[in-house]
């Protein structure tokens, strides 16, 4: 199950996302990051709505978790661009690139609390969860962000 939660740092803010799938990883960090900017919590449900539809890609590198801090930027420059929040609808990833599609609106009852300066590369880390029997059951991502 995909869940995001908040991770202890000295400075900055980090979090740590967990999906089934690579595609789902990179959809619960984007959620964890914009939540990050508006100030919701992990448990706080995020006021969707209908807006425009936009399209994006980034082209891939020899490493997930690079292309997850590439596709991370690429959403935070697009969310603080418009001054609005975004729902990742598809992450498609090729051996070439990862192409994403988002609505992005505006949150009447919200605004952005945190400047987000920066996707890093400190502590980031792609893992694999398993279960007891030694099977993958997921994939989770450390991801430190400089505000």
């Amino acid at each position: 199950m995909a869940s995001w939660s908040i991770l202890p740092t000295t400075a900055d803010v980090g979090f740590l996302a967990e999906g089934e799938n690579i595609a789902e990883l990179f959809k619960i960090s984007s959620q964890a990051l914009l939540s990050i900017r508006y100030g919701f919590a992990p448990e706080t449900p995020i006021p969707w709505k209908e807006g425009e539809q936009i399209s994006f890609s980034i082209s891939r590198s020899d490493r997930d978790d690079r292309d997850l801090v590439s596709w991370l930027e690429e959403v935070n420059w697009l969310s603080e661009s418009e001054s609005s929040m975004m729902r990742i609808t598809d992450v498609s990833i090729s051996d070439a690139q990862i192409s994403s599609k988002a609505v992005r609106f505006e949150v009447d009852e919200a605004e952005p609390l945190i400047e987000i300066k920066a996707v890093t590369h400190h502590e980031l880390e792609i893992g694999t969860r398993e279960s007891e029997d030694g099977s993958i059951t997921g994939l989770w991502a450390r991801i430190i962000l400089d505000v």
